[in-house]
């Protein structure tokens, strides 16, 4: 539909059974061509639409969709949800479900050419039962859509004292990607979960505000970039948002930032959805004034209001779009509440880091398995899980707590099998994701059953604190202060929260679990429960009923001179009078025929069907009355909200120090020694990465491969006082392998992991990491290779000037998206640069195929040293093996000729290739021995001293 029939549709207020005027047409066109090809518009009659004219249901359904013309409406009909009209055939298509025929347009004054052969709406429906399932599939495709339940059922109108023409209908949620909490299947993943609003002003200066609702965390920056957008990259690879609502005009640095990781992740299979919205024109008192009327806290709102402008119109603009999902209420808790760049003790991996590394995709096939947090992943929980995604973001840069976890790690690998530690590990298994259980109780999404089950699993880990005795968590007893205090939070916390234990002693057990039973509702809470007076009152009036039921069987008896005469109830209508045919004669007339077989009739009294239905609308006010109480149970267990996120988040920590601990075992990592000072010592040093893949592959083919070849390397150190390595080697030697290796090695140390060094590793403390890896064109964005590199690298040196602490930085192959001689130039200036013009502080990792560069380690004094990764070559030089071993000194070439015969490359096209290499070196030759021929043959003493270059 265009967007001036959009604006119509909603201009116009239409009354109930709105026509169509009868002179309305439409004049059907038909296109013919003459035989010279010449298109001729041939008019056919005019076809008049008939009136339209709802019946109570649609112009119900009309009137909801006049109000939510942007989403998918899904109505409840009694026992199914229905689509109408347009929204019908999106979901017939999508769900692959039958479509009933009929108009598709809601707007009347613009109706789709066939809406005038049908008098209702075209329709299309799903079981109640499967509304969660579907609505996720319609949320995968981008679409937003609107749940109206019924209000109302056949009983309770019976006995109100309105009743309208149609039941009551209300819009009960609107779910959208980013907000769909409700999903049962959401345990698998509710990262990249997050809404995110990005403001820019004309400064470069760019504020966003991250919400996740499924578990309850609020991330906001403010932050300067620059044109390549690498800080706003960063941040939304770290906050993975499924939503993105930008405010006004952007810049087009920015459109292309946000374009490109969009396109990014739906490469992933994971559909964004980008909202532009208008930038406000309100004053800041005007927003402040908003923002209070949103926010029921107070210690909250002084925290906004001390935000700047362009941050706070962020904050109005997500409350606002989140409001409209009634999940706002997340704003109230200050304690979820994190400033993106100042968290403290830790550091920022950038996009780069996090996507060359492989930290959390794998390159080649764009999942995670084959990743570093695949590999260290053994989290027993989901919120154990997340919490090791944020320590894999965020190492941290603070000594003491860095060597806290790597104490913790030691302990856990050497008493795994004590009782205390068996004991949490026990609670921990099969623990369901309590954080998004939290998070769903407290915004009122949360079902009977899963709020029992969230009750049970945290009584259960209060109880295993409980009855872990002190002395086994004393410091003198644990050799970890780090888990020593953790223990100790733990039993405090657990006598804080004594009060859940009478909450979940107030839930009748057995029917909470079972879901499917009446009792599940109306007998969820025994009679300890605090309002379960209320929940007595309507079963007693229940009762009252029956009992007046079995007076007028009393008198039924009476009548028809039966004394075993019962109520027999027969497909799902009870209170029925079964006479055989024979007798019928003896029923009174004003008796209500039911149904009736071959040999009886069953029947009701009028009296009878009188009490049946008040009957029903009772137990249809103990249904409501019980929903009540349970929405009044879940708001008091709401109350320990703050110190159950306290407690969930310890033990995130706790069942993370067991994934290091059981990871560390099985890959015989070894603890680090960490030291502030810039250096690096490993010895029989992994990739962890290629180590795992190699591993899959040896069981895979037991006869395909060997042993991982593990490394020693030092810099900076006593006996090496150079801090920049040069590494050059053959093509396929394993050099950015090793690069790599490094850098995982210093992030899983930092992150308080043990590291894959097998006999020891000294590593310095570095607050920044840095990478600038291969070399590949970045065409969504119009960036060429030599562009990305030379704007990776002008980003490294920029930030080696404003950070503060030790970095590391690690860099390949720079240069190669140019001509030789330019890419030498570049390569050459930068590693001066880096040698000369910065300090001790920075480490660097610089690999290179230019041999000109292998210069610096004499020219430098010893600050850079050549690297080469090692190899053999066997047959008369016909053939190449790679050791993968890193050793001093440089590489005699590139050896990319063998690399083509490994690569499979055709024998000739090798052979000839060899010739080509072997005559560029002879050339090459000759005219250095030229050069230094014609220096001999002068008389001019400078020309004499380059010499020295020979």
């Amino acid at each position: 539909m265009s967007q001036q029939s959009i604006s119509r549709f909603f201009s116009v207020q239409k009354k109930n059974n709105a026509k169509i005027p009868d002179d309305t047409v439409v004049k059907k066109e038909k296109v013919v061509y003459t035989p010279r090809k010449r298109k001729v518009e041939i008019t056919s009659s005019p076809v008049k639409f008939k009136k339209v004219k709802l019946t109570d249901l649609e112009q119900q359904v009309w009137e909801l969709k006049r109000d939510h013309f942007d989403k998918l409406l899904l109505v409840q009909v009694g026992y199914r949800y229905k689509f109408f009209g347009e929204d019908a055939q999106i979901a017939s298509r999508i769900l692959n479900i039958k479509l009933i025929d009929g108009k598709l347009s809601f707007d009347f004054d613009f109706p789709s050419k066939d809406d005038h052969l049908y008098s209702t709406f075209a329709q299309a429906s799903i079981p109640l039962e499967r509304l969660l399932v579907h609505v996720r599939r319609l949320l995968v495709k981008g679409y937003v859509v609107a749940v109206v339940d019924q209000k109302e059922t056949a009983a309770l109108r019976e006995g109100s004292e309105f009743k309208g023409k149609v039941f009551e209908r209300k819009l009960s949620h609107v779910y959208s990607p980013g907000t769909f909490i409700t999903d049962e299947d959401l345990e698998r993943n509710v990262n990249g979960k997050s809404i995110a609003c990005i403001n820019e002003s004309c400064d470069n200066t760019l504020s966003i505000v991250s919400a996740n609702v499924f578990v309850s965390k609020i991330v906001y920056d403010q932050f300067h970039d620059d044109f390549t957008r690498i800080n706003l990259e960063s941040r939304l690879h770290h906050l993975e948002p499924i939503e993105i609502i930008t405010i006004g005009g952007m810049s087009s640095q920015t459109k292309k930032c946000i374009a490109n990781f969009i396109k990014l992740q739906e490469n992933r299979s994971c559909k964004i959805r980008h909202i532009n919205v208008e930038r406000t024109k309100d004053q800041f008192s005007d927003i402040l004034t908003e923002l209070n009327s949103n926010i029921n806290n107070e210690d909250v709102f002084a925290f906004l209001s001390g935000q700047n402008y362009q941050l706070i119109e962020c904050f109005q603009q997500l409350i606002r779009y989140i409001k409209n999902y009634n999940l706002h209420t997340v704003f109230n808790l200050l304690e979820v509440y994190q400033k993106f760049s100042n968290i403290d003790n830790t550091t920022i991996l950038d996009a780069n880091v996090i996507s060359s590394l492989e930290i959390f995709t794998n390159s080649t096939t764009g999942s995670d398995e084959g990743s570093l947090f695949a590999i260290i992943n053994k989290t027993m929980t989901k919120f154990g899980g997340r919490t090791l995604r944020n320590w894999l973001c965020r190492p941290l840069v603070d000594l003491p707590s860095i060597i806290q976890r790597h104490e913790a790690v030691e302990y856990l690998m050497n008493k795994m099998n004590s009782v205390h530690i068996e004991r949490v590990i026990a609670v921990l298994k099969n623990c369901p994701d309590l954080e998004l259980m939290m998070a769903r109780i407290y915004h009122g999404r949360s079902n009977r059953k899963e709020v029992y089950s969230f009750l049970k699993n945290i009584c259960n880990i209060l109880a295993a604190f409980l009855s872990i005795r002190n002395e086994l968590i004393s410091l003198d007893s644990i050799d970890s202060e780090l888990l020593s205090a953790f223990f100790h939070e733990m039993k405090d916390l657990a006598n804080e929260l004594s009060s859940l234990n009478d909450m979940l002693g107030m839930i009748h057990s057995p029917n909470a679990i079972d879901n499917k039973s009446e009792d599940h509702i109306i007998n969820y809470f025994n009679t300890k429960f605090l309002y379960y007076s209320e929940i007595q009152n309507e079963i007693d009036k229940i009762d009252e009923v029956k009992k007046l039921l079995d007076i007028e069987l009393d008198d039924i008896r009476k009548t028809l001179n039966n004394k075993d005469l019962q109520f027999f109830k027969v497909s799902n209508e009870p209170y029925l009078i079964q006479i055989r045919n024979s007798l019928v004669k003896n029923v009174p007339n004003d008796w209500i025929r039911v149904n009736a077989t071959a040999n009886c009739v069953r029947f009701r009294s009028p009296k009878t069907l009188k009490l049946y239905k008040k009957l029903q609308y009772q137990q249809e006010m103990l249904k409501n009355t019980c929903n009540s109480v349970f929405q009044k149970f879940t708001e008091r267990l709401n109350e320990y909200q703050s110190m159950v996120a306290k407690l969930i988040r310890k033990l995130a920590m706790f069942d993370v120090l067991v994934s290091f601990a059981i990871v560390s075992n099985i890959n015989n990592y070894n603890k680090p020694k960490i030291v502030d000072f810039p250096t690096i010592k490993v010895i029989e040093s992994r990739n962890p990465i290629a180590e795992r893949l190699l591993k899959d592959k040896v069981s895979l083919r037991p006869s395909s491969a060997g042993s991982y070849i593990d490394n020693d390397f030092t810099m900076q150190e006593i006996s090496n006082y150079s801090r920049i390595g040069l590494i050059t080697g053959p093509n396929m030697g394993g050099k950015s392998s090793f690069m790599r290796q490094i850098g995982l090695i210093v992030i899983l140390s930092q992150i308080g992991c043990f590291v894959p060094c097998a006999n020891g590793s000294i590593l310095g403390l570095f607050a920044n990491i840095h990478i600038r890896l291969g070399s590949n064109d970045d065409i969504f964005s119009g960036k060429s290779t030599f562009q990305v590199e030379l704007s990776d690298c002008r980003n490294m040196i920029s930030a080696c000037n404003k950070e503060k602490g030790n970095t590391l930085l690690l860099i390949d192959e720079l240069g190669r998206g140019t001509s030789t001689v330019d890419g030498c130039s570049i390569a050459w200036s930068v590693l001066d640069y880096l040698a000369n013009d910065l300090g001790e502080n920075v480490v660097v990792l610089f690999i290179t195929h230019f041999k000109e560069l292998e210069a610096f380690e004499t020219i430098t004094n010893g600050i850079v040293k050549n690297y080469h990764l090692n190899f053999s070559l066997l047959n008369n030089d016909q053939d190449i093996i790679f050791t993968y071993k890193i050793t001093p000194g440089s590489s005699q070439g590139s050896y990319g000729v063998y690399c083509a015969k490994i690569a499979g490359m055709p024998n000739d096209v090798v052979t000839k290739a060899q010739e080509i290499s072997h005559e560029v070196e002879l050339q090459s030759e000759r005219n250095k021995y030229t050069k230094l021929l014609n220096i001999f043959n002068t008389r001019d003493i400078g020309q004499l001293s380059k010499l020295t270059e020979f």
